[in-house]
């Protein structure tokens, strides 16, 4: 075991789970997506002016540049035949000068997102990362590229969505610049970082309980970078000067660096003239660190802690447990001899789940937990078995899962309710698998040749021109934000009761005959 992850282990043992920071330098590595700069790069190109003539004349504040493209941007936005489709899209989102710059800079980076893969010499440690174990992630980045490596977290985008949403502090991701999937939230330009600075006070609050109470680990960043200068600004008015020093075993800076020698040292960041002490670790790779903190286990997953800390959450607040609780099982029955918790609300103790689970977090379930995730029995007895059959819902995991299917035939005389049958026979009977004329594609490849709407649009015939199981998934994760889209929203539940019928349904011979040219 290297140094540093033997550190890593035993320095994180004994704190609460630990929670990344994380920055560009991340969606460049595994995405390959431009920083900050870059982006703006990308867009002074379709002006007349150089990127350098507005860094310039915003003496060399990025933000300032920012204000300077989008007003250039904006005309020619407008006029210029190349963005006439994202007009049409978009002409009613445009609410002031830099909404034309944050649509398109939003555009761009799901494009990329959708096209990217994770490239070969690093899919190991991407591994290790999706692996990983955190109570939750803060990002200043817009891409969706965290909930692809944390897929059943909860997303904030923007400051607002955190500080008046009822964020339970663990399994969620915070983007507190925004992100591409809302492009009004993007913090980009001079006067969007002056009304972020304005609330920064009421988010470092909010952020104050995670950074003493939990391990960061900062990656992506440099130890000077602003944003990071700007959220530890807060933090350190917020302390007392005796305070600050407990900081010290909370924070921890991550430094890539090609063919560095890994090294930890303990080192400062002077905000203000106020030393703030933090651990800093350089590697050349991610491995040791992910694999660190993948090595700590817990007895619940971080989405169930959620689950039940947003339900106990609400019971207290409104006192009044109807319709968020259904039992399990009774503490003593054999259905219960696997379960290592017992959870109590008032006078009486019973082993409880979940009643509020959604079809949303039921898609989520089939996409991330292959090999199991929710019980099957109890999801399709007392879930699935009440959903109307007009609804589209995955039901082949369940079925597999609990011993009741074989491929995609029913066990015979098995005790299921008629609702779950109806799901399984329509789901069966409405996916388009059949040989085409022509070779089937990837998903990336087909995604060059059509786009994501396409894809959507022709979701139950997709075996028909992919066999590419994995790139659906990844696909229908990095879409995940469409599950309670009113216009894509049934399309989205369509793509994963496919995923869920060629997964652990399709027969042999079916995905053979799908498979052929």
């Amino acid at each position: 075991m290297s140094d540093v992850r033997k550190f890593l282990e035993e320095h994180l043992k004994p704190l609460a789970g630990a929670f990344l920071f994380v920055g560009a330098g991340l969606s460049r590595r595994y995405a390959t997506l431009p920083n900050w700069e870059g982006l703006l790069r990308e867009f002074a190109a379709y002006t007349e002016q150089p990127f350098e003539y507005y860094l310039g004349a915003a003496g060399g504040n990025l933000p300032a540049a920012a204000s300077r493209i989008a007003d250039d941007f904006y005309e020619i936005w407008w006029k210029t035949d190349e963005f006439k489709e994202s007009r049409a899209l978009h002409a009613s989102d445009v609410k002031d000068g830099s909404s034309a710059l944050k649509i398109e800079i939003a555009r761009f980076v799901n494009m990329k997102m959708a096209s990217s893969t994770i490239p070969e010499d690093l899919r190991e440690e991407w591994a290790l990362l999706q692996s990983a174990t955190v109570d939750g992630v803060i990002t200043t980045n817009y891409d969706s590229l965290l909930q692809l490596a944390f897929p059943d977290f909860e997303v904030f985008v923007g400051q607002e969505q955190l500080l008046f949403s009822e964020a339970q502090g663990i399994a969620e991701i915070y983007h507190i610049h925004g992100a591409a999937i809302d492009p009004a939230s993007l913090v980009l330009t001079a006067a969007d970082y002056k009304d972020f600075d304005l609330h920064n006070p009421y988010l470092a609050a909010k952020l104050l309980t995670i950074f003493v109470e939990h391990p960061v680990l900062f990656m992506g960043y440099s130890m000077g970078d602003e944003n990071i200068q700007g959220i530890l600004r807060n933090i350190v008015f917020a302390l007392r000067d005796e305070n600050i020093g407990k900081l010290q075993d909370r924070l921890i800076f991550v430094e890539w660096e090609r063919d560095v020698v890994p090294s930890i040292s303990n080192s400062v960041i002077v905000v203000d003239g106020t030393p703030i002490p933090v651990t800093r670790i350089k590697v050349p790779d991610f491995v040791d660190i992910f694999a660190a903190l993948g090595a700590r286990q817990r007895a619940l997953s971080a989405k169930m802690v959620r689950l039940l800390k947003e339900q106990v959450y609400e019971i207290v607040l409104n006192n009044d447990p109807k319709g968020r609780l259904f039992a399990y099982s009774d503490v003593d029955a054999d259905s219960a001899k696997d379960i290592s918790v017992v959870f109590g609300v008032g006078a009486k103790a019973a082993l409880v789940g979940i009643t509020g689970i959604g079809r949303s977090q039921v898609l989520a379930d089939v996409l991330d937990n292959p090999s199991g995730g929710y019980p099957a029995k109890e999801i399709l007895s007392l879930h699935i078995s009440k959903v109307g059959a007009n609804v589209w819902y995955p039901v082949f995991k369940y079925l597999s899962e609990a011993g009741l299917s074989t491929g995609n035939e029913l066990v015979a005389n098995a005790q299921l309710p008629s609702r779950v049958i109806e799901h399984a026979n329509r789901n069966r009977e409405k996916i388009v698998l059949k040989v085409q004329d022509r070779r089937r594609k990837s998903m990336s490849a087909l995604l060059k040749d059509h786009d994501w709407k396409w894809a959507f649009t022709h979701i139950l015939e997709l075996p028909s021109f992919t066999n590419d199981l994995v790139g659906l998934k990844e696909f229908l994760v990095s879409h995940a934000d469409k599950v309670d889209s009113k216009r894509w929203g049934t399309d989205y539940a369509k793509g994963v009761v496919v995923y869920d019928y060629l997964k652990f349904a399709a027969t042999p011979s079916e995905w053979s005959a799908a498979n052929s040219r």
